[in-house]
C-alpha cells in the first residue's frame, strides 16, 4: 500500500509538467483530474482529459526524452508517481521479446508524434543506449529464433527420446528407464535439453512438447518392458510445472494410456516442488487425479528446491528422488552424506520408495545400499540412449 509520502498533491490550475521538461517518471491518479496539454501546428490545445485510475507520462519512463506535452491539475488532484528506476528494474526481468516489441512501438509511437508537434526534441541514443537496444534485439531475435524451431521441430518429427535405466541398487537389475527428450536438429545436430527446455515452458510450448513425449514413451514401452528385470517395471516421464497447471492434463493422460494400452501402475509421471508452491490447490487436485488413474509419482530434484515437508504429506507422492547434487559428494561431505541418509529415512516413514540421481561409482552405489536406497540411476548403470541403441546393447 502507499502512503502519504508516496504522493504528490496538486491544486487546480498547478502545472504537473510542461512540455521540454525532463521526464523520470510516469502518474497514476488517485484522485482528480488532469488536462494534458500540447501544441499540434498551431496554438497550444487540449488532447485529453483523464481521471481517476488513468495513467500519463508513461512514454518517458522508456523513452529518456523530453516531455512532449504538458500535464495540468483540474482540480484538487493527488497522483502517485513511478519512478523510471522502477520500471528498469522490473524490465529487466521480463522477457526479452516482450521488452523489445515495446522499444520497437515506443520508437513508432515517437515518429508519428514527431509528425504532430513542431517542439518535440529527437535527440538521438547515447551510446550505451545504442549498445543496449542493439543486444537487447540480438537476444529477442535468438529468442524468437529458437521458438520457431521448437514449432518447427514438432511438426517435423526432429525430438526423439532417449531412455536411461533405474535400476535396483542391491543387484544392479533394470527396474524401469527415465524418457529424456532430445531435438536432433537438421543442421546443429543432437542438441541437449537443458538449451531449449527453458524456452519451451516459457511460451507454453511445453504443453505439446509434453504430450508428444508422453505419447512416446508409452508408444516404445512394450519394447522397453522387454528389456527389464523387476517384479514392478516403469518407465517415467517428466511433466513441467506449465503442464501440471493445465485444466486438460489429466484427460491427456486418459487418452494417451487408452492409446497405447498403457498398464497405468507401470507409468510414474515425476515432477517437482515448483507447482507446489506457486499453485498448490490446483496442483492437489491434478495430481490426485492422476494417480486415481493408476500412475504413481516421483517427486524430482529432492533437496535442490523448497522440499518443504508439508508437500511431502500433503500430495500423493510414492517416489521421492534424490538429486545428484548430495549423491555425487557424499563420500567427500559427512553434509551430504546425512542429508542422503535422512532422505531416505524420511521417505521410508512415508511409505515412498527412493531414487537416487547421479550414481557414477561402485562405491557410491554400495553406500547406498547399505542406507537402504531401493533403486538408482546415473552413469554406472548407463547412459540415457536411444531405444534402438538399447535393444543392440542388451542383445534383444
Amino acid at each position: 500500500m502507499f502512503d502519504e509520502l508516496d504522493r504528490e498533491i496538486f491544486t487546480s490550475g498547478q502545472r504537473i509538467f510542461n512540455t521540454g521538461d525532463a521526464g523520470d517518471c510516469a502518474y497514476l491518479i488517485e484522485e482528480g483530474a488532469v488536462e494534458i496539454v500540447g501544441v499540434s501546428h498551431g496554438p497550444e490545445q487540449r488532447l485529453g482529459l483523464l481521471r481517476k485510475g488513468e495513467m500519463f507520462g508513461e512514454i518517458a519512463l522508456i523513452d529518456h526524452q523530453p516531455r512532449t506535452a504538458t500535464a495540468l491539475a483540474v482540480e484538487r488532484t493527488i497522483l502517485i508517481p513511478i519512478q523510471r528506476k522502477l520500471v528498469e528494474g522490473l524490465l529487466e526481468k521480463s522477457d526479452p521479446i516482450l521488452r523489445h516489441l515495446l522499444l520497437v512501438i515506443l520508437d513508432r509511437y515517437r515518429s508519428n508524434q514527431s509528425h504532430r508537434t513542431m517542439h518535440e526534441d529527437k535527440s538521438p541514443l547515447t551510446d550505451h543506449q545504442a549498445h543496449q537496444r542493439k543486444a537487447l534485439k540480438g537476444e529477442a531475435t535468438q529468442k524468437l529464433s529458437l521458438a520457431h524451431g521448437i514449432t518447427r521441430a514438432l511438426k517435423n518429427d526432429e525430438f526423439e527420446l532417449h531412455y536411461q535405466p533405474i535400476c535396483n541398487i542391491s543387484d544392479g537389475c533394470v527396474a524401469g528407464f527415465e524418457a529424456l527428450v532430445r531435438w536432433r536438429h537438421p543442421t546443429d545436430g543432437l542438441v541437449p535439453p537443458m538449451d531449449f527446455l527453458w524456452l519451451a515452458e516459457q511460451t507454453g510450448l511445453i504443453r505439446e512438447l509434453g504430450l508428444w513425449t508422453l505419447e512416446r514413451a508409452c508408444r516404445d514401452w512394450p519394447n522397453l518392458r522387454q528389456l527389464t528385470n523387476h517384479e514392478t517395471p516403469f518407465i517415467s516421464v517428466n511433466l513441467s510445472a506449465t503442464q501440471l497447471t493445465s485444466k486438460t492434463l489429466v484427460n491427456d493422460v486418459k487418452a494417451v494410456i487408452a492409446r497405447y494400452g498403457m498398464p497405468t501402475t507401470q507409468l510414474k509421471l515425476e515432477l517437482t516442488e515448483t507447482v507446489m508452491i506457486e499453485h498448490p490447490e490446483v496442483a492437489q487436485e491434478i495430481l490426485s487425479s492422476l494417480v486415481e488413474l493408476g500412475s504413481n509419482l516421483a517427486l524430482d530434484d529432492y533437496g535442490t528446491g523448497y522440499s518443504g515437508l508439508d508437500h511431502l504429506q500433503r500430495y500423493p507422492i510414492g517416489t521421492l528422488k534424490i538429486d545428484r547434487a548430495f549423491i555425487s559428494r557424499m563420500l567427500e561431505s559427512e553434509q551430504s552424506q546425512e542429508i542422503v541418509r535422512s532422505s531416505i529415512a524420511l521417505a521410508h516413514s512415508l511409505g515412498m520408495n527412493v531414487v537416487a540421481e547421479g550414481i557414477e561409482t561402485r562405491a557410491v552405489r554400495d553406500a547406498l545400499s547399505n542406507m537402504g536406497c531401493e533403486f538408482g540411476q546415473g552413469w554406472h548403470f548407463g547412459k540415457p540412449v536411444a531405444l534402438q541403441d538399447l535393444v543392440l546393447l542388451c542383445g534383444v
